[in-house]
């Protein structure tokens, strides 16, 4: 494709159906039962810190009762604990626990495994070419959050 034929809308929709299943896939792949939304509500909590659960609820867009309903789960299972918020006595924060803390890393681990398999045939010049493509799709994610924060 030459610089003249580029089509910036194409590439955008390419860019969102290859990276949407590929995620898809990775948590399908990695994820050992948990549903894709367990999954990144650990993630957030990894990356985050403590949460209230309504914040959580509203960053995976789902309702408020669907998030409690899923902080329960994990809670059950000894991924997650709560601690008084102490901002807002009525509210609780939620945040890892060790176990939830270890869950999270074996299923990046898993993800990155099955993407090392995926990459196994490609050759040295391929995977060049994904690794200057890495920081470039990080640039648009962080645009993206910029402007949903914004």
């Amino acid at each position: 494709m030459s610089d003249a034929s580029l089509d910036a809308g194409t590439v955008a929709t390419d860019l969102a159906l290859a990276s949407g299943t590929m995620s898809r896939l990775l948590g399908q792949a990695a994820g050992q039962g948990r549903s894709v939304t367990a999954w990144r509500v650990l993630s957030s909590l990894d990356r985050l810190g403590a949460q209230r659960v309504g914040d959580l609820a509203i960053e995976q867009r789902v309702a408020q009762p669907t998030m409690t309903g899923l902080i329960i789960r994990l809670e059950n299972d000894g991924m997650l604990q709560r601690q008084p918020d102490p901002k807002d006595g009525r509210a609780s924060l939620v945040s890892l626990s060790d176990a939830g803390r270890n869950e999270i890393r074996g299923y990046r681990q898993r993800a990155i495994d099955v993407l090392l398999g995926g990459m196994d045939a490609f050759s040295e010049a391929e995977q060049q070419a994904l690794a200057r493509v890495v920081p470039l799709i990080q640039r648009i994610n962080d645009q993206i959050a910029a402007d949903l924060d914004g």
